[in-house]
């Protein structure tokens, strides 16, 4: 089982050849994309409950055996999504130069990406990728945090993971409102 993350990255001369990643195969990527669209769409049609593997197949254009090559259930795949999710904003967000930097980028994937971003932030599958993608970006914070104290900052609060709980809510639930709401100028 891959695990169904379609992370492709580049190959860099200057990383070491055993940190090289080689590029999965382009079919798989292909599949792998096929069941994240299916699992999306069939989400915000039906939710998440009423989705079946066999839905999911006919939907991607693969077959049951090719499923469970990738992915143990469909919570595994929605699971692979979140963590797409993650792979793709996260961390191009911890790469921005300042926080209205970060929150751009945030926005910008959600611009890209809306409906599988919406089925993340609507707690499909009981909040399995909800709270993933939580976890993710409050550990994005933390790290931040750790690089500016390092640099000479001032801590975020006197319990830094309160701070950062409370600072990943706010991103998660203003990215949830951005997505649901109709917001004049914006296509989605």
């Amino acid at each position: 089982m891959t695990g169904g993350t379609i992370i492709v990255q580049p190959m860099h001369p200057v990383l070491p050849p055993s940190a090289m990643v080689a590029r999965p195969d382009p079919r798989v990527r292909r599949t792998l994309r096929a069941l994240h669209e299916a699992m999306v769409v069939l989400c915000l049609e039906d939710g998440y409950r009423s989705v079946t593997v066999d839905q999911l197949v006919e939907r991607a254009g693969v077959t049951r055996a090719t499923f469970y090559s990738h992915f143990r259930d469909k919570e595994h795949l929605l699971t692979a999504i979140a963590d797409q999710v993650v792979v793709d904003v996260l961390d191009r967000f911890r790469q921005a130069a300042d926080g209205a930097d970060r929150l751009h980028v945030l926005f910008e994937d959600a611009e890209r990406h809306p409906h599988r971003l919406r089925v993340v932030l609507r707690g499909e599958g009981d909040g399995v990728a909800l709270r993933l993608f939580t976890e993710r970006v409050a550990d994005v914070i933390a790290e931040l945090d750790q690089a500016n104290l390092a640099a000479g900052a001032m801590p975020l609060a006197v319990d830094p993971q309160l701070a950062i709980r409370a600072m990943a809510g706010q991103i998660v639930e203003v990215l949830r409102w951005w997505i649901d709401t109709d917001v004049p100028g914006v296509q989605r």
